[in-house]
Parts: C-alpha cells; sequence; structure tokens
C-alpha cells in the first residue's frame, strides 16, 4: 500500500486558481536601481478576479483535496503514532529530532492545541545547538506554515514560536525576513510594474508585512531581561537550569507582547476578507464619489498599545494620486481619487473606502521612505513618497491637509521598528487648527509620543538594517548590469562592486547560526566576475573577511571559532544605563495575559514540586563546582560555556540522561515539570497506545524495529591539513598540525582555502589520497592553473599589504558567493533542503555516497545569493579547456590528470567519481531533475561530479510533455568509461551504493513526502503549480518513484532495472545534442 502522507495541498484550495499561472513581472532589487516604472497603472483588475482572490478561502484550518494518493486511514494514524512515540516516548534517548517535530505540527495541523504545546517544547530545548541547527534546516516549513496554515487560527502560535528563536538569534531572524520579503511580493496587490498582481490574496499580504514588522521589533527589543538574568546567573544567585527557564519566560513574554499588538487589526482583516461581498466598484458610482468630496483625514479604526494605554490609530482619506511608469515610452497617467490609508507603517490605496467595496490597489512600505513637499509641482498641495521600489505623488485638498499626511507618512517613515507610531487625538486637526509645517528630519512632535531606542536597541536596529541593505546592494549591481551590453558588463562591474557599501558589522549570510562568525572587511573589486545572459547577469564578489577580532570591550583572548549567533548576542546584547520604552517584563504585571496563561493550571503542590526540583539541582551543582570551576570565572567568548547555547550545561544533561520507567521520556517530563504546561489529549493518546501496544508504522513494520528511523541533519566532515605556505621555498615539510592557533585557541577551516594568521599563509588542504602533483595537472584543466588555496593566498597578500592597522593579529580569509537578480531562488533552495535530507539519510545509514550541498539563499522573489563552488567547473567548460585531452573523453581525462589507471592518485578520483555519481543518480531520480545538460553538471578537480541549477525539479522539465529527458537519470558513455565499464569492479560498487542508497530512501520516506507535502500546499513553486504539476501530481509522483507499493524482496531489482534503462539512453544523447545546437553546450 502507499505512504501515509494524505496530499490536502492541492494549490487550487483556499482560494489560488487552478489554471496556470501567467508569467508576472519580477520586481527590481534596488536602491542603486534606475526605476523602470516611475508611474502607475490605475487599471483595475476584472471584479471578478478581485472577489475570488480576496473572499475565496478555505472553510477549516486543515487543507483538503480531491486528488490524494493511495493511503488508507489507518496507515495516517499509525504514522501519527509513530512520530510521537519517537518524539515522547522512552525510546528516544534524549534526542529532539525536528524533522519528526515538524512532521508531528503538519499532521496535527487541525488541533492548535498539539501545535502549541510541540512549539512551546520545541522552544524549550532551542539552545541546543542541535536542536537550533534542526529548527533553521526547516524553517523553509516552518515560515510556509506560519504564512499559509496559520492564517485561519484565532492565535498566531507559530509566529509566536518563530519571535522567541528570533530572539535567540538574529540570523535566524534575518533568513525569515527574506522568506516573508519573497511572500510579500507573491502577494501584493500590484507588481512594482504597476500591473495587478494576479497572485494577489489580501490575508496573506497583510499577514506577512505583520510579521515582517514584528520580527523587526523582536530583534530591535531583545530579551527585556538577558542582562539581568546573565549577571545573577555569573554570580551565583540562580542555577543553570533557573537561568534557562527565566530566559526562555522572558522570550516568551516579549512575543507574547508583540504579536498582541495589531491582533485587532489582524482579526479585522480575516473578517474583511470573509464576510464581504460587495463587489469591487471598477467605477466611481454617485455614493463613491460623494464620499470622496465630503470624506476628510480621519481616525478609520483604533487600538490600545499594550505598554503606554494610549491610542494606536489607522488613518485615512481620499487624495488625488498619480504615478509614472515605463512603457514603450515614458507616459503620465491622469490624476485618480483614490482612498489612502495608514497603518503597521504601511501606505494602502484603495479604490474606493472598503467600508463600500473599494478594493485594495498599491500598498507600499513606509519604512525609510522619503516624504517630501513638490516644490515646484505644476499643482497645488503635492506631494510625493518614495523607496526602493515605489513612488506615490499626491494631491491634498488645502495646505493643511497636506501638512498632516506629510506629519503622519513621517512618523511611520521615522519611526523606529520597536515602538509603532503613536499620535494622541489632539495631533489630528481636521480643520487646520495649529498644525504647521515642520522640519523634515524631526520626529513628530506635538502631542505624539516619541519613544527614542536605548543604546544596545539602536545598535540592534542598525545591524538588522544594514545587513539588509547590504544583501540587496549586492544584489543591486547584478540588476542594473543587466540592462548593459553584455560586452560592457565585465569593464563596468569592479567599479560597481567598490562602490557596495559595507556597514561597520556586515557578514555573509550564506550559513547556520552555528557556522563561524566572519565579518566583511573590504572587497576585491578587480576579481569580480560576471556571467552574460539574456536574462540576467549572475555576479561572483570576493570578499576580504576577519575572525578572531576583539568584540566591544569584551576582554580576555580572542576566539577565531566563535559563531554567529554568540558573536551577535555578545556584540548587541550590551546593558542599557536607562532602559526608556521598554516592554513590560516577566513579573512586572501579574495581570499579563500570557503570564497567567503560563501559571493558569499551577496548584500548591506544582509549585512544592518545582521548588524540590530547584534544591536538588542547586546542589547536584555545588558537588560540581569542585571539580568543575564556577562560569563566572570563564573566557565571556568561549563557545562551549557561552550564554546563547546550554548542550554543556546542567539542565541539558539532566534530560539527556537516562529513562526511567515513568510515561514518556526525560526531556517531555522537565518540559512538563518546569513550564507547568498539560499534555494535549491527542498526544496522551497517542503516548498510552504506544507504550502499551508498541504499534509500528507502515513502513517500519517490515523492518522489524520499534522506532522509525531518526535523521538528524549532518554537516559533511572534510578531513583538511594545515600548512604553512613558503612562497619562496620548495619546502614540502610544512605541516603545522593542531599548531595553528590564535590567543592558544585553535583555528578551525571554514570554507578551505588560505587564511593569513599574523604573518603567515596557511593553506588547508583536504586529504583524500589524491597527490599535488596530480592535483595540480587538475587545475590546469579544471581552474585555469590557479586552484582556491592559491587564489585565496594571493588575494590575501595583496590585502594584507594595503592595510595599515598596526598590531592587527585577526585572522584574515577570503568568502566569495554568487549574486543573482531577476531570478527566483526559493524552489532551488528546497530542492537542496532535499538533497540535504538525502545525504543526512545516507550519512545515517553508513552508506558512502558523496553530494555536495551549497548554500542558496532566496531574499526576495527576484533576489539571491548562491556560495561559490571551488576547484570545478562545468561539463561543458571542462571538455572545451585547451587542455582537454583531443580524444578519449573523460577517460582519457583522468588518466591525464591522476595517472594509470593502478595509481593511487587515479584510483582515489574514480572512487570519488563513483560515489557522486551514484548520490547524484539518486537524487536525480527521486527528486525529478531535469535539464540535466553539460551545463548544469560540474566536476571538481578531485574528481566529484556536482549538479547545479534546480529550476526543473519533480518531474518538470524542459517541454513538458515533449522532453527528451525520459530516463530516470543521465548515465552517459563517459560516466561508464570513466568507472571502467559495465563489467568493472567500480561499475559494480555503483550499482550497490545506488541500491543501497533507494532503500535507505524508502526506509525515510515518510518524513520526505511530508515535506514535499507542506511545501506544496498552496505554492507558487512551478514544479507545484499549473495543469501539469498542481492539484498533487508532483507527490503523487514523488510517492510513485519512491516504489512504496514495491514489496522489499523486489526493490533491489527495480533499482538495478533504473541503472540499465538510463545507461548511455536515447533521451540524454538527444537532448545534449539539442543543447549543442540551441546554446553551444559540449556534448
Amino acid at each position: 500500500m502507499p505512504t501515509s502522507i494524505d496530499t490536502s495541498s492541492s494549490p487550487s484550495d483556499g482560494g489560488v486558481p487552478s489554471t496556470p499561472r501567467k508569467d508576472v513581472p519580477t520586481p527590481k532589487a534596488s536602491n542603486t536601481t534606475p526605476k523602470k516604472a516611475g508611474g502607475s497603472s490605475t487599471t483595475p483588475r476584472p471584479a471578478s478576479a478581485s472577489t475570488n482572490t480576496q473572499t475565496k478561502q478555505p472553510s477549516s484550518s486543515r487543507p483538503t483535496s480531491s486528488s490524494q494518493p493511495m493511503t488508507s486511514l489507518k496507515n495516517k494514524q499509525e504514522f501519527k503514532n509513530q512520530l510521537v512515540h519517537d518524539v515522547f516516548g522512552r525510546d528516544n534517548k534524549g534526542r529532539v529530532p525536528m524533522e519528526k517535530v515538524a512532521m508531528l505540527i503538519w499532521q496535527f495541523r487541525d488541533d492548535p492545541a498539539v501545535v502549541h504545546f510541540m512549539a512551546q517544547f520545541v522552544a524549550k530545548f532551542s539552545g541546543s545547538r542541535q536542536v537550533f541547527d534542526g529548527i533553521e534546516f526547516y524553517l523553509p516549513q516552518i515560515a510556509h506554515m506560519i504564512i499559509h496554515l496559520e492564517a485561519d487560527w484565532d492565535e498566531a502560535i507559530l509566529e509566536r514560536f518563530a519571535l522567541v528563536i528570533a530572539q535567540q538569534s538574529q540570523h535566524f531572524a534575518l533568513q525569515l525576513t527574506w522568506i516573508l520579503q519573497g511572500a510579500i511580493e507573491d502577494y501584493q496587490p500590484e507588481t512594482v510594474e504597476g500591473r495587478p498582481n494576479p497572485g494577489y490574496n489580501q490575508l496573506f499580504y497583510h499577514r506577512c508585512i505583520t510579521l515582517h514588522s514584528n520580527i523587526e521589533r523582536c530583534v530591535v527589543y531583545g530579551s527585556p531581561r538577558s542582562i539581568e538574568l546573565q549577571k545573577m546567573f555569573e554570580n551565583g544567585d540562580i542555577s543553570r537550569a533557573e537561568y534557562d527557564q527565566m530566559k526562555l519566560e522572558d522570550r516568551l513574554n516579549n512575543a507574547q507582547q508583540i504579536t498582541t499588538h495589531g491582533a485587532n487589526f489582524r482579526k479585522m482583516v480575516l473578517q474583511r476578507v470573509k464576510d464581504v461581498k460587495l463587489p469591487a466598484l471598477k467605477t466611481p458610482t454617485k455614493a463613491a464619489a460623494a464620499d470622496a468630496e465630503s470624506s476628510m483625514t480621519t481616525v478609520v479604526s483604533s487600538s490600545t498599545d499594550n505598554k503606554t494605554g494610549k491610542q494606536i490609530s489607522k488613518y485615512g482619506g481620499y487624495l488625488l494620486y498619480k504615478r509614472r511608469f515605463r512603457t514603450a515610452c515614458y507616459k503620465r497617467k491622469a490624476w485618480k481619487t483614490r482612498y489612502f490609508e495608514i497603518e503597521e507603517r504601511m501606505l494602502y490605496c484603495y479604490n474606493h473606502r472598503p467600508s463600500i467595496g473599494g478594493r485594495l490597489v498599491r500598498a507600499m512600505p513606509l519604512e525609510g521612505a522619503i516624504v517630501q513637499q513638490k516644490e515646484k509641482g505644476k499643482y497645488p498641495y503635492m506631494f510625493e513618497a518614495q523607496n526602493h521600489h515605489f513612488e506615490f505623488v499626491m494631491r491634498a485638498k488645502n495646505e493643511n491637509e497636506m501638512q498632516l499626511w506629510m506629519k503622519l507618512l513621517r512618523g511611520e517613515s521615522e519611526a523606529n521598528a520597536l515602538i509603532p507610531h503613536i499620535i494622541s487625538d489632539d495631533e489630528v486637526d481636521n480643520n487646520g487648527g495649529e498644525e504647521k509645517k515642520e522640519d523634515k528630519g524631526s520626529p513628530v512632535k506635538g502631542g505624539t509620543s516619541v519613544y527614542k531606542l536605548t543604546p544596545s536597541q539602536e545598535a540592534r536596529y542598525e545591524f538588522f538594517k544594514n545587513e539588509r541593505d547590504f544583501v540587496a546592494s549586492v544584489c543591486d549591481v547584478a540588476e542594473v548590469l543587466r540592462f548593459h551590453e553584455p560586452k560592457e558588463r565585465k569593464a563596468l562591474a569592479p567599479g560597481l562592486a567598490s562602490a557596495v557599501k559595507l556597514p561597520p558589522c556586515a557578514y555573509v549570510p550564506l550559513c547556520k547560526s552555528t557556522d563561524v562568525w566572519r565579518r566583511v572587511d573590504s572587497v576585491i573589486a578587480n576579481d569580480t566576475r560576471v556571467f552574460n545572459t539574456n536574462e540576467r547577469c549572475p555576479m561572483i564578489y570576493y570578499f576580504v573577511a576577519k575572525r578572531g577580532e576583539k568584540i566591544g570591550t569584551t576582554l580576555g583572548p580572542k576566539n577565531p571559532n566563535l559563531d554567529v549567533a554568540e558573536y551577535l548576542h555578545m556584540q548587541f546584547q550590551v546593558p542599557d544605563t536607562d532602559p526608556v520604552g521598554r516592554l513590560k517584563a516577566i513579573g512586572e504585571d501579574a495581570e499579563h495575559e500570557g503570564h497567567q496563561e503560563v501559571h493558569a493550571d499551577s496548584s500548591k503542590e506544582d509549585d512544592e514540586a518545582k521548588e524540590e526540583v530547584k534544591e536538588e539541582e542547586k546542589e547536584e551543582e555545588k558537588e560540581d563546582d569542585d571539580g568543575i570551576g564556577s562560569l563566572a570565572m570563564e573566557d565571556p567568548t568561549d563557545s562551549g560555556r557561552g550564554t546563547v547555547w546550554t548542550e554543556d550545561s546542567k539542565s541539558t544533561k539532566s534530560f539527556l540522561g537516562s529513562m526511567n520507567t515513568k510515561k514518556g521520556n526525560e526531556q517531555l517530563r522537565k518540559f512538563m515539570e518546569e513550564n507547568v504546561v498539560k499534555l494535549p489529549l491527542k498526544l496522551a493518546m497517542q503516548i498510552n497506545r504506544f507504550e502499551s501496544r508498541r504499534k509500528m508504522s507502515y513502513l517500519d513494520r517490515n523492518a522489524s524495529t520499534t522506532q522509525m528511523n531518526t535523521t538528524p541533519i549532518i554537516e559533511k566532515t572534510i578531513i583538511e591539513n594545515p600548512i604553512l605556505e613558503h612562497p619562496n621555498t620548495n619546502d614540502d615539510d610544512s605541516s603545522v598540525g593542531d599548531s595553528v592557533s590564535l590567543d592558544g585557541l585553535s583555528v578551525v577551516s571554514v570554507g578551505g582555502g588560505s587564511i593569513i594568521l599574523g604573518d603567515q599563509v596557511v593553506v588547508f588542504q583536504q586529504a583524500d589520497g589524491i597527490d599535488k602533483a596530480s592535483l595540480d595537472r587538475a587545475k590546469d584543466v579544471v581552474s585555469g592553473g590557479e586552484s582556491w588555496a592559491e587564489k585565496t593566498a594571493r588575494m590575501l597578500r595583496t590585502a594584507k599589504s594595503a592595510n595599515n592597522e598596526e598590531e592587527d593579529t585577526s585572522i584574515y580569509e577570503i568568502v566569495s558567493f554568487m549574486a543573482k537578480s531577476n531570478d527566483d531562488l526559493r524552489q532551488e533552495v528546497f530542492v537542496m533542503q532535499m538533497i540535504h535530507y538525502f545525504e543526512s539519510v545516507f550519512a545515517k545509514s553508513n552508506i558512502p555516497i558523496w553530494l555536495k550541498t551549497y548554500r542558496i539563499l532566496s531574499t526576495s522573489k527576484s533576489t539571491g545569493l548562491i556560495e561559490v563552488l571551488t576547484d570545478a567547473t562545468s561539463i561543458d567548460g571542462l571538455k572545451k579547456s585547451e587542455k582537454y585531452p583531443a580524444a578519449g573523453g573523460m577517460r582519457a581525462y583522468f588518466e591525464q590528470a591522476y595517472g594509470s589507471p593502478t595509481s593511487k592518485s587515479f584510483l582515489a578520483a574514480q572512487r570519488n567519481f563513483t560515489r557522486s555519481l551514484a548520490g547524484y543518480s539518486l537524487v536525480s531520480y527521486l527528486l525529478g531533475l531535469k535539464d540535466r545538460h553539460n551545463g548544469n553538471i560540474m566536476i571538481d578537480t578531485r574528481g566529484h561530479v556536482i549538479h547545479i541549477d534546480f529550476g526543473f525539479a519533480f518531474g518538470m522539465a524542459p517541454g513538458h510533455e515533449w522532453s527528451f529527458e525520459r530516463a530516470p537519470f543521465k548515465l552517459t558513455k563517459d560516466y561508464i568509461e570513466v568507472m571502467g565499464g559495465t563489467s568493472s569492479e567500480c561499475f559494480k560498487e555503483f550499482q550497490k551504493l545506488f541500491v543501497d542508497g533507494f532503500k535507505a530512501a524508502r526506509s525515510n520516506s515518510l518524513t520526505a513526502l511530508g515535506l514535499v507535502e507542506i511545501m506544496m500546499y498552496k505554492s507558487n513553486y512551478p514544479c507545484f503549480t499549473g495543469t501539469r504539476y498542481g492539484g498533487g501530481v508532483s507527490l503523487k509522483r514523488f510517492e510513485k518513484r519512491l516504489m512504496l507499493d514495491v514489496p522489499d524482496s523486489k526493490v533491489g531489482k527495480k533499482a538495478l532495472q533504473l541503472i540499465t534503462s538510463s545507461i548511455d539512453s536515447t533521451g540524454t544523447k538527444l537532448y545534449d545534442i539539442f543543447q549543442h545546437h540551441s546554446n553551444g553546450l559540449a556534448v
């Protein structure tokens, strides 16, 4: 029988059209890009499209679909049972398997009580690096559920969870912000070019805007009591367990207060979307005209600010407006009467007042917007508001109304992220009154309540804003070059790259929160590379980065291995001497809703039990003090004892301890005891059932094991030897072993290549059996004669010599990435996530399959960053190289580069080729990767095959039904010859790896199917939408490729048949020939 995954993810469900989406012009990236759309097309969309998009919503929070894979309710229930057991059962052995947690939230999505419990449970243990890595890895699924699934819930459960995690890591907050930016562009009412957006969804759009603002507030505000609690812990006033618990409660309280603000507005939007049945007004009616004529700027609605008790008002009124836009010629639109509203630092434009059936036609973020009067305007009372993408030109009825609107717009533009713009009632004087012109740069005066940011809040705000601006600016250069002739781009790129503004604390965000921090110090503009295509101009940047620097006023040794979360915590979580405008901390208000909620079920017996646990922990810590020492005396930058992570602490050891005979595992009991919460009924029933009957899931029944395979996300460990470079000598005995250190701390390699430590250049080289002479021959063909280690060493020596700083003992290294514009990378992000998941599956099963998982970051609907693959080139580039053998194909190249077929280097390179080919053959088949021409397949100097560019996945192919690529995966004659032919031992190893990997993928198929199902729900990915791939089609095909209905005894034979049908396939050869004739790619 098929697996227990339902396809409740039809893209046509919940108001998303089932017809194929038309191509929508993508927004531009930029504050440096010339405005393509200076004006606006105000042509209204058809009423039917507007009504359907805004009012057609799912009837319940649980998605449904008319076309589902053939599954049984029994198997679905068994999958749920197994998930609960794997997370909370006694056999868990103290792990928090995030893939199972994500699946639990999805499977119990119709029960907010279970989702709320799971969110609290994960937040409790997010201090563990392993758990936090899992949270970040599954962030695309979490964000997708927050946007699309939680929109119909009464409580913002997952949103509050995201805010809690964002307070722990600003890097996590940035990643979520960029995901939200893409969703905002998906659902905004109109494109940047001024055209109606066919994907507009009012509910999702407002939700993303609100969450975007809340994330920023959360980051800026930080954890209110973090410094106070840290000092209490270091002074020994509280135990580590108490510190962790109080810190978590502080973050929960902060998230509760932030999500409460704007809740009334969210409910109002949801009610409007569901209840408004008035048709959209395409032409002004007499009533609408009269309403516009008599209307004045006034308060539309108001809510009470939780912190101050003041009224936060939403203002609205009619204005004349126009917007210029670029078409075949520069054209101006006529003035039109539109209804404007200001809310949450957004300016909304309706064709008429929403209460009489008006629809939203435009919207503009006001953060950082320039608001000014048109001094030399043709008409009186003209003013404008503009930012990176939008420009509004408006006309008021009189001077007083113009000044009032400018005051309101500037207030929203200048308001900090923490405190919303709060305007008292006497500030709005509809009759003009006493309001006069203000200085453009001054904050709102008079009756306005102004809150200043504290120094630490200001620092966090500047960092958060500057990092986003830095990433946007590097993508802007690619966007600017796109409009130049290809022959001009190479000459223009260095100048534009050198003009990119580098903030004082910037980094390349292609990393995890637990990766080593590297601050971007300068750009190497002359080495910037550009790639010319018809539709875009990707660029490769090279930056000099530093690590091991002093952090603020921190004393003690410098830590070169400090991770991103720890560095940002120490850099920006500085104590404020006068905390102004802060939110309430825990315990400050006994009436607070979140505080009541946590302790609602507390009893005297519970309090006594908690006190006993605390006393026991204190006694245990006193016993450990003699042998371990006090944390307060240790280096605050020590990553193992920092205040961000807790895995080395006593509290973590306690929940990872031995199991006993009580129900559930240790961390579940600890969570319930310390948080005084009850287990949801559905989870309690599942645990009871498993404790008594020990049921097994569908796949595990055949495996004769109790527990499903837990797949922690594994990062590949590469063995590297640090070697001191001696440019003027031929001394080969330069290995320094473990002696590479800074202030006594060993330096770990981050991205390979070289680093400068003091006056020495240190090269990190892999140890995989390939000798240096072979690598030198390979780099002549693959890398143009210069390896990545040599290239980075050259760049670093130049950068170091140009540095005039005295006594700079920081570690210098090179970071590089590709910046893209006019390209939606979100589908590629998901495909790479699935490849990474399968890599972890193979590693967990001890199968020596090799896959290269590189970082891809989508920063909007049309921009993103990609990690650069070093010491590698495409198969197309390899075969076009001047030093590539004239005859013999890739086999001849391997013998030319690595020596005779019996040499150690050749066998090592051949082994690398075979293991990587097996890995990519598996994921190409399982994930339905297409467009596998020689420009999208790379090879490195060590013989590994690497696939890139996943724009066609899950069966989506160029040409669709007429695609040449009918083979399960690409297995050419060239590849087989490198392995020694179909009768060689190497080919037999390839077959064994493929079969073993396929079986491992099947045994973990439920989680893989669940990840696809989540992202397919109301998806905008091309591989999940349209008549060809929407409606659950892609999920059915993925399930079919996993062969879940095939008995285990026949799986091996079926897998071997896939290999046979792929060998030198006619379709594969025809597609390579087609690409050769159409794009000039080598065959």
